[in-house]
């Protein structure tokens, strides 16, 4: 048989070199069957030739040829029903073996058209729903979890919780949504940090460098000694959330940590060290210690340094532009229709909006200002186009916007669905509306002078 088609590599969205996943590459999945999945080395094999992570793949693919439910839910997106009560009230009543005549829950996702991974959320296999469709049956009826209830559970234990028969049962005992519950308790009777922190928020202190130091000190051996990280927080008195944004579980801290200790000696990122970053490879790159060790050694802000570098040698797309600037093209409205009509499956088969910015010479940057990788312009595009038809924004449009607050932009669209709605260029809205629906100083001060006061 003829060698597979080899699927072109895409970078956008991907990590670590590896391309994303597209709706081609499951067509193409989808012809080979199980001898061709055999040829290409398995699985993995697939997921070497075609430059994808291979347990992603395995989301998708199946090693006897055939696409999981996944893989056909992703491939005919449009043809799925949304799951509404009716359906969860129909699984309660399968059964167990309803579900087995069915085919399982592939099965039953098959036959009342959604994606077998929604069904999951909702349905199990022995036929009982999950507690979250319970408590999507029973919406009204959930309290709000309060502190008293989290010192009731404190005191419930490993075996009390086991008696009620498990944090379902708890959940379902004193009426709150499970999935909530579990942020705060543990089924062994411990509170989560989070419970814990929310008991005693006014005991927790800051963060310090002094602590920073003294984290550094302690290593894996005396994280382990003070009960993990969790431990050091409660030992330390902070917040579990906030130590884990300084410190790892093997006892190093993290580039935060380490640039908070340091934030004098970090140096600004050079086009010369770009050169000197694309010449390292991956293997210089995993000999420096990987990018958190080219970030030391050179005295550069690691998460400032991700912005550039990948840690299989090649510079971003941003870093690419940067070193290029001079060659850059200037985005034209020729280049916004031609965009316009190349649709989800002609960005996807240029590689991504990275692949597209390669090919038209323009930064990537500038690209995603005006181009969504589904093909569509995004607001500033489509105002850019049409500049002619949009209205000037008055007082009036302001006192208007600023009464809808965060939830009425929300279910206007947010602040592009605003400025479609009104017809004003989005980028105009931005200099007087923010999204959490306050109104920016400019707009205010536009308001006051209206007014006869005094702008700020």
């Amino acid at each position: 048989m003829p060698p597979p088609a080899k699927i072109p590599r895409q970078e956008t969205g991907a990590s670590g070199g590896k391309a994303k996943i597209t709706g081609a590459m499951l067509q193409t999945w989808k012809t080979l069957g199980q001898a061709g999945i055999k040829a290409a080395g398995g699985l993995n094999g697939v997921a070497r030739r075609d430059n994808v992570p291979a347990g992603a793949l395995r989301h998708y693919l199946r090693a006897d040829g055939r696409l999981t439910q996944l893989g056909e839910d992703r491939l005919n997106p449009g043809r799925k029903a949304r799951i509404t009560d009716a359906m969860l009230q129909t699984w309660t009543g399968l059964g167990q073996a309803g579900i087995k005549a069915a085919g399982g829950l592939d099965g039953v996702a098959r036959r009342d058209n959604v994606p077998a991974t929604a069904l999951r959320h909702y349905l199990r296999a022995d036929g009982h729903l999950t507690q979250i469709g319970e408590d999507r049956l029973n919406p009204g009826g959930k309290a709000k979890i309060t502190d008293a209830m989290l010192q009731t559970w404190t005191t419930l234990g490993h075996e009390g919780i086991e008696a009620a028969g498990g944090l379902d049962a708890v959940a379902r005992r004193d009426n709150v949504p499970v999935a909530a519950l579990r942020k705060y308790l543990r089924a062994d009777g411990r509170l989560t940090q989070l419970g814990e922190d929310r008991l005693n928020p006014g005991r927790k202190a800051k963060i310090t460098d002094a602590m920073l130091r003294t984290w550094k000190t302690l290593g894996q051996a005396g994280i382990e000694a003070a009960g993990g990280l969790d431990g050091v927080a409660r030992q330390d008195n902070v917040p579990v959330a906030a130590l884990k944004n300084y410190l790892r579980a093997d006892g190093r801290l993290t580039q935060i940590g380490e640039d908070r200790l340091n934030p004098g000696r970090k140096v600004e990122i050079t086009d010369a060290m770009l050169q000197t970053w694309k010449a390292l490879g991956q293997a210089g790159i995993e000999a420096a210690g990987g990018l958190d060790g080219v970030a030391r050694r050179d005295k550069v802000p690691a998460t400032a340094l991700r912005n550039y570098l990948r840690t299989n040698g090649r510079l971003t797309q941003r870093g690419e532009d940067r070193l290029n600037a001079s060659g850059k093209a200037k985005i034209t409205d020729a280049m916004l229709r031609t965009w316009k009509a190349l649709g989800q499956a002609g960005i996807e088969a240029a590689g991504g909006l990275d692949g597209v910015a390669r090919r038209d010479k323009i930064p990537v940057m500038a690209l995603k200002h005006y181009l969504r990788a589904d093909g569509s312009l995004t607001q500033f595009g489509e105002d850019r186009l049409t500049p002619g038809r949009k209205a000037k924004i008055t007082d009036a449009m302001l006192r208007t916007w600023k009464a809808l607050g965060r939830a009425g932009i929300k279910a206007a669209g947010g602040l592009e669905g605003v400025a479609k709605r009104a017809n004003v260029p989005v980028a105009a809205l931005k200099n007087y509306l923010r999204a959490d629906g306050n109104l920016t100083q400019l707009g205010e001060n536009r308001l006051l002078r209206k007014a006869g006061a005094q702008p700020m």
